[in-house]
Formats: C-alpha cells, structure tokens, sequence
C-alpha cells in the first residue's frame, strides 16, 4: 500500500492541486491536519479529503476553527477562520468534528503535533525525545512545524536521536532498528525557505519528500479577491 501523505494544506487550494498533479501514483491519502486557516479555499479542501476518504487527524487550526464561539476573536488568524467558518457548510463542518486527534493507520500514529500533546511543536531534540517515550509506534507521522523531515532514533539501552531534513526532497529507509517521528512538510504553507508543495509517499519502510513549485500568483488573486492580507502571499515566495 502506497500512501500520500499530507499536512498543514491551510486553504491553499493551488497548492494542492500542484500536489496531485506531481504525485507519483498512490492508494489512500493521510492528512495531518489543519485543512483550513490563512488561505482562501478550505471548503475545497475538505471537500477533496472527504471525496478521497482521506485518513484524516485534527490540527490546530481545524480545532479552533470548530470552537471559534468559545475564542477571542483577535488577530488575522482568528478573523480568516471565522471567515472561512461562515462559508462552510454543515457538511464540511460535520466532517472536521469528525476527525479525530490522534488515529492508526497500518501500525503508523498519526498526529498533528507530538504523540504527547497534539498542540506541541516537535522541532526540537529534547522534545523529539519525549515524543518517542510517548508512543509505541515505530513510525509516526506529523505535521504543525511546517517543516519537512524526519527525526530518528536508533534503539538500544540508550536510545540515540538525530534529526534528517528534507526542504527539498529526498529518500529515507528505515532499518528495522530504527524508529521515526516523519514530518512532510506543509502543503500550503512551508516554514524552511524553500518555497513549493510539500509532501511525501510512504510504503513499507521508506518514506519519499517531495517539493513542487506552482503558480503562487494564483494565490495571490484569490487573497486579493477576498481582501485577505498580502503578507500570506510574501510567505509563500520566501517558503517563510
């Protein structure tokens, strides 16, 4: 079984077209979450991932979205989500409040963020350790940093971690001795300088990164069309 394996799309419909239009063939789609936020299109987004069946895990954004009557309602991050909010319909709604925070797939944890606190950023060591000591899992799959890579550690009685970043594809095979924490990378909104689509293919023990460029001025129009900000689209040409 061949997977795609998705995170942090945040409304960026182009950018997952381009992602699907790259894509090697695969069988099932994983999403890490936070289909919505910053960018115009998330009702497109949830509509593809309940089209697809896709797997799929809550993000941060994709929760407060959903608790947007019980949170401050300040800050462009919270005005787009009550925005996109208004313009979703019961259905897309009902299939957010769906996922859930964490789930299994074929043995892999998926989450947003660590296998501890789904709200925590795994960007560290320190706590790339403590993510480990929190599953049994020998993969596990996140997202939340914006950041493609893969944390990984070699057991024994003294279990040994280092950290292999891929902002620009690249091919990992994982040896029965080694367990990972897999991140790869945000669809919609990089955060490690290189700008494009992010993704990867996992089957068996090796996982696939992958970065493809698309028409980022197409994002452009859209934000103009809906008056949101333009320092959305200055991030996506600094992949920041």
């Amino acid at each position: 079984m061949r997977y795609l394996v998705l995170s942090d799309i945040h409304g960026n419909w182009p950018a997952l077209e381009a992602v699907l239009e790259e894509a090697p063939p695969f069988d099932r789609v994983l999403f890490l979450g936070d289909a919505v936020g910053y960018y115009p299109d998330g009702d497109r987004v949830l509509a593809w991932l309940e089209e697809v069946g896709a797997e799929c895990v809550l993000g941060n954004h994709d929760a407060w979205l959903l608790a947007l009557d019980r949170l401050p309602q300040e800050g462009a991050v919270m005005e787009i989500l009550a925005w996109q909010r208004e313009r979703l319909s019961p259905r897309a709604l009902s299939f957010l409040a769906s996922w859930p925070w964490q789930k299994e797939v074929e043995g892999a944890l998926l989450v947003h963020g660590s296998p501890c606190d789904p709200l925590e950023y795994v960007d560290d060591l320190a706590v790339a350790r403590e993510a480990f000591r929190c599953a049994e899992n020998r993969l596990a799959f996140h997202g939340h940093t914006h950041l493609a890579g893969a944390f990984l550690e070699l057991r024994g009685p003294r279990p040994w971690v280092r950290y292999q970043a891929f902002p620009e594809g690249g091919e990992l095979l994982l040896p029965p001795s080694v367990r990972a924490l897999l991140n790869p990378g945000s669809v919609g909104q990089p955060r490690d300088g290189v700008p494009g689509a992010a993704f990867a293919l996992w089957e068996g023990d090796e996982v696939r990164f992958y970065r493809v460029a698309y028409p980022v001025e197409r994002v452009a129009a859209r934000l103009e069309e809906e008056g949101f900000p333009p320092w959305l689209y200055q991030r996506l040409l600094l992949g920041q």
